[in-house]
């Protein structure tokens, strides 16, 4: 009984040692923003004449 206790304790110390590392590190800043960088194309931004090329091309693929 005591080594299952022992292991218990050292389990669950381990298990606080790596919240606390983990807790330090700040992974949420390694996460890229989803606003910034490279937006893309606005759909009210688009040319009739441009949307209707590509309803085109895409019928001749179809």
């Amino acid at each position: 009984m005591h080594k299952v206790v022992k292991a218990f304790l050292l389990s669950a110390a381990a298990t606080g040692v790596a919240a606390l590392l983990l807790s330090q590190l700040d992974l949420d800043a390694a996460r890229p923003d989803p606003d910034a960088g490279f937006p893309g194309p606005d759909p009210e931004d688009i040319d009739a004449d441009d949307v209707e090329t590509l309803l085109n091309e895409l019928a001749a693929q179809l």
